[in-house]
C-alpha cells in the first residue's frame, strides 16, 4: 500500500467518474439522507444512532462498497461506532490504532486523504480499491474519521478514484457527525462531573461545601481548596476546606494581595501566581488579562499562551504557586468565593478554570438554596405562629373567658337562686369540653410526628371533635380502620380535610357535616360534605385561596380534587390520591 494522498476541497486527485458534482448541486437521495441526519440531531437522538445514519448516507451518496464512522477517544485510539455496506459483523465496537495509519494521517493533517488500497482486516469482501478517509471536526480535538471503501471491478484491477465531488459529499455528513460527537462528549463530561460533585441530597450545608472543596482538588490535582462565604458584614468566613488551608489563607488574605476579596469585587475568576523570594516577583491576573514577560501569560488559555492544558509559562516553575479564586454567584449576587491552590510549578488552563467554575456554581446554588429554604421555613413558621395565635384567640381564649364568666355566675347563683345553678354550670362544662377539644387539635398540629404515630383516622377524629364542639355542628365520621399509605399522602389528606372544615365553618352555615375516608390497594379517597348554602365552583372568589391550595396539594401527589356544589345545594369535596406505596 502506498502512502496516503491528501485531497483538498477541490484539489488533489482528479475524479475520473465523480459521483457528486458540486457545481450541479446535491443529488436528491443524498439531500434526503443529509436531512435525515439533521432531523436526528434536532430530535436529540443518541450519538450512535446519528452516526449510523451518517454511515448509511455516505455509503449511498458515494455509491461505495462500504463505509464506517469512528470516534477519537481520549486515549488517542479510534472506536468504530457505525458501519454500512459489506463490513465484518463485529466491526462496530472495535478499537483501531491511529499511529502510522491513514486515519492518523487525516487527523494530523485535519484534511481528507485517499489510500491506494484498503485494509482487509477492517473491510470484508473481495479485493479492495482506494479508501477515502475524511476527518470529523471537533472543538478541542477531532471528532474521529469517516472511512469510505471502494472495490475493484471483477474484471479489472482498477477502480475509480475518489475526487473532489466525493470529498464534498463526505463533508456534508462529517459536519453533522461532529455535532453528534461533541454533544455526546459534553454529556459525558457533565455525567463525570456530576459523579464527582454529586447532589446535595438534603445533607447539611457544611458537609456539602466540604465535599465540593474536595471535588475541586479531585479535578485539578491541587493540594488545598476552601470555600468562603460572605457574612452580614461582607467579610469572608471560611465555611469548608480540604487540605492545608493555611497555605490558601496565606496567599488569599495574608501578606499577598487579597485575591479572594478581589474576585468578589470583580465578580470574575482571578489567578494569582506567587513566586517565592528566590524566584522573583509575584503577580495577579484575571483570565484573559495581559501579563509581563515574567508573568503567566493568558490566564484563560493555560497561562503560557500556547494553548496547553495546565501549562507551565514563564515563572511557572517549582518556585511558583498559582492560586485560583472563583466567586460564588447566584441570581446575580455574590455569595462567597472558592479558592484552590494549583500544583507547584503549574498554571491553570482552560479545563481547570472551567472545572473550578462549575464547582463554584454548584456551591453557589447549594448556598442559595439553603438560604431560600431557611427563609421559607422562617416564613412558614411565622405564618403558623400567626395562625395558631388566631386559633387560640378565636377558640381557647374565648372559651376560657366564657368559663370564668360562667363560674362567676354560678357562684353568685348559689346564694341568690340555688335552683338556677344548673344552667351556668352546664355552660361552664360545655365551654370546658370545647376548649379541651380545641387544645387537643392544636397540640396535635404542633407535633409533626403525631400524625405518623397516631394515624390519619385518629387525626381526623380529633379534628371533627374540635369542629363539633366549637361550631355546634352535627358531624358524622365514616373512617374505618387506618389505611395503608405513605405519610406524605396522609398528611396532605389531613390538611385538605382541615381546610374543607374551616370553609364549612366560615362560609357554609351548615348544620351537618360528613367526613368519609375510603381506601383501595392503590388510592385513598377523602370526602367532606355539608348541607350548607353552597356556591358556584366556577365563579371567582378573590382572596379565598383555600380551594386552590387543596387542588395544588393533591395535584403534587398525582391525585385529583372534585368540587360538587351549587347555591342552596350544599358542598361535597372529594380528594383522591395514590397511596404512594407503589412506583
Amino acid at each position: 500500500m502506498t502512502g496516503p494522498t491528501a485531497v483538498g476541497g477541490v484539489t488533489g486527485a482528479t475524479p475520473e467518474a465523480p459521483r457528486t458534482d458540486p457545481a450541479h448541486g446535491v443529488p436528491d437521495r443524498t439531500a434526503a439522507d443529509v436531512a435525515d441526519v439533521n432531523d436526528a440531531l434536532l430530535q436529540g437522538l443518541d450519538r450512535d444512532s446519528v452516526l449510523r445514519l451518517v454511515a448509511r448516507g455516505v455509503h449511498r451518496g458515494l455509491d461505495a462498497m462500504a463505509s464506517a464512522v469512528s470516534t477519537l477517544e481520549r486515549d488517542g485510539t479510534l472506536v468504530v461506532r457505525a458501519a454500512d455496506g459489506r463490513v465484518r459483523p463485529d466491526l462496530v465496537g472495535t478499537r483501531v490504532p491511529v499511529a502510522n495509519s491513514p486515519a492518523g494521517e487525516a487527523l494530523r493533517r485535519r484534511e481528507p486523504v485517499v489510500t491506494d488500497s484498503g485494509q482487509a482486516g477492517v473491510w470484508s469482501g473481495s479485493a479492495l480499491g482506494p479508501v477515502l478517509v475524511f476527518p470529523i471536526p471537533g472543538l478541542e480535538r477531532p471528532g474521529g474519521v469517516i472511512e469510505v471503501a471502494d472495490v475493484a471491478s471483477a474484471d479489472s484491477s482498477e477502480s475509480r478514484r475518489f475526487g473532489a465531488g466525493d470529498v464534498c459529499t463526505a463533508g456534508l455528513f462529517a459536519a453533522a457527525a461532529g455535532m453528534a460527537v461533541e454533544h455526546d462528549r459534553v454529556n459525558t463530561d457533565l455525567e463525570l462531573s456530576a459523579a464527582v460533585l454529586g447532589a446535595p441530597g438534603g445533607e447539611p450545608l457544611p458537609e456539602t461545601l466540604r465535599r465540593l472543596s474536595a471535588a475541586a482538588l479531585t479535578g485539578t490535582g491541587g493540594p488545598a481548596a476552601a470555600i468562603y462565604l460572605l457574612d452580614d458584614n461582607l467579610t469572608l468566613r471560611r465555611a469548608a476546606g480540604t487540605g492545608p488551608t493555611e497555605l490558601l489563607e496565606d496567599g488569599a488574605a495574608g501578606a499577598a494581595p487579597n485575591v479572594a476579596q478581589a474576585a468578589v469585587a470583580s465578580r470574575a475568576p482571578i489567578v494569582h501566581q506567587h513566586v517565592h523570594p528566590e524566584g522573583g516577583r509575584s503577580g495577579t491576573t484575571s483570565p484573559g488579562a495581559a501579563q509581563s514577560s515574567d508573568g503567566p501569560g493568558d490566564g484563560a488559555e493555560g497561562g503560557p499562551g500556547d494553548g496547553t492544558e495546565n501549562g507551565a509559562g514563564p515563572g511557572a516553575d517549582r518556585r511558583t504557586t498559582a492560586l485560583v479564586c472563583v466567586p460564588l454567584m447566584s441570581r446575580g449576587v455574590v455569595l462567597g468565593v472558592l479558592c484552590c491552590l494549583c500544583p507547584a510549578g503549574s498554571y491553570p488552563g482552560r479545563r481547570e478554570l472551567a472545572y473550578l467554575s462549575m464547582v463554584a456554581g454548584k456551591a453557589a446554588m447549594t448556598v442559595d438554596s439553603s438560604h431560600l429554604v431557611a427563609s421559607a421555613q422562617e416564613k412558614a413558621a411565622q405564618e403558623e405562629r400567626q395562625r395558631l395565635a388566631r386559633e387560640l384567640h378565636d377558640s381557647v381564649s374565648q372559651a376560657l373567658y366564657g368559663i370564668a364568666l360562667g363560674a362567676r355566675t354560678a357562684r353568685e347563683s348559689i346564694g341568690q337562686a340555688p335552683d338556677r345553678i344548673d344552667q351556668p354550670l352546664a355552660y361552664v362544662l360545655q365551654l370546658a369540653e370545647a376548649a379541651l377539644a380545641d387544645m387537643r387539635a392544636l397540640i396535635f398540629e404542633l407535633r409533626p410526628q403525631a400524625l405518623a404515630e397516631e394515624g390519619l383516622v385518629a387525626a381526623l377524629g380529633k379534628q371533627l371533635a374540635a369542629f363539633r364542639v366549637r361550631h355546634g355542628v352535627r358531624t358524622r365520621a365514616v373512617l374505618g380502620n387506618e389505611p395503608a399509605g405513605a405519610f406524605k399522602v396522609k398528611q396532605t389528606l389531613y390538611r385538605i380535610a382541615q381546610e374543607a372544615l374551616q370553609n364549612a365553618a366560615k362560609h357554609a352555615q351548615a348544620h351537618n357535616v360528613l367526613v368519609r375516608l375510603d381506601a383501595s390497594p392503590t388510592a385513598l379517597t377523602l370526602e367532606v360534605a355539608d348541607d350548607g348554602v353552597g356556591f358556584d365552583p366556577g365563579a371567582s372568589y378573590p382572596g379565598h385561596l383555600g380551594l386552590r391550595s387543596m387542588r395544588e396539594r393533591v395535584g403534587e401527589l398525582g391525585g385529583t380534587l372534585e368540587i360538587h356544589s351549587a347555591p342552596g345545594k350544599g358542598t361535597r369535596i372529594v380528594a383522591r390520591a395514590p397511596t404512594g406505596l407503589w412506583p
